[in-house]
């Protein structure tokens, strides 16, 4: 009964202090008062059981404002759940107070603030998701995030790209130029046969793909094909 009778202590004293938390934090009208009062529910719960007598209300919201760094990030995890009912004031609160979780979620995130037109938040999330998500080497020419995997399909904005708009992404032209006259002769050579290169920061030819943990396969077009056998030829032609 004892246990019982604590519980209820706890859940009365979150809801009280939920309210005087979201006033001196500023969360009134950003986030709802039932994430505040769960995450209040864990840090007095925590209090209780290190004290043996009963806090103040007022002792636990000033450890809570004094420390609010991880309060807020406990709060901005719950709104994460929520993604595809987040506000423009949500999703800016989540990317300041929990930015490795916000890269982490950054395609959820990204979708919500396109839907809200909320440009600052998508070009942060693009950030974010370079240091905390699952970049890949090739950025997605339809949304900016490095987020191109294997199949040209893109983590994030999940559009289906052709070879060309991620050609176009990578300025590729140039990038298989510099290929074609830096790289050992016979990779080039291999390249031009197989008529494909593989990608990940930088092209190389198919026999590469073994050493690789992320690569795209890109074909070559008739001209980049030429583009390869016209360096061959020079670089033939004046060896030494």
């Amino acid at each position: 009964m004892r246990r019982r009778q604590a519980q209820v202590d706890v859940d009365s004293m979150a809801e009280e202090a939920a309210g005087e938390v979201m006033v001196r934090l500023g969360l009134e009208g950003v986030v709802d008062r039932r994430l505040v009062v769960e995450v209040m529910r864990e840090v007095v719960s925590g209090i209780v059981e290190s004290r043996s007598t009963k806090p103040s209300l007022e002792s636990i919201v000033k450890r809570v404002t004094a420390n609010a760094a991880p309060f807020l990030k406990a709060v901005a995890a719950l709104l994460l759940s929520e993604a595809d009912k987040l506000t423009v004031e949500q999703l800016e609160f989540i990317v300041s107070h929990a930015p490795e979780l916000a890269g982490r979620a950054a395609p959820a995130l990204y979708a919500r603030a396109l839907e809200l037109g909320a440009n600052w938040v998508a070009g942060a999330l693009r950030g974010l998701w370079l240091r905390y998500g699952r970049p890949t080497p090739v950025r997605c020419p339809r949304c900016g995030f490095n987020s191109v995997a294997p199949d040209l399909s893109c983590v994030v904005c999940g559009a289906q790209l052709s070879e060309e708009e991620v050609k176009k992404s990578l300025g590729f032209p140039e990038a298989l130029r510099s290929f074609a006259l830096r790289a050992d002769l016979k990779l080039v050579e291999e390249a031009a046969n197989a008529g494909y290169v593989v990608v990940d920061d930088d092209i190389h030819p198919p026999s590469v793909k073994a050493l690789l943990p992320f690569y795209l396969e890109l074909h070559l077009s008739g001209a980049e094909r030429k583009l390869l056998e016209d360096a061959i030829r020079a670089r033939t032609r004046y060896r030494p």
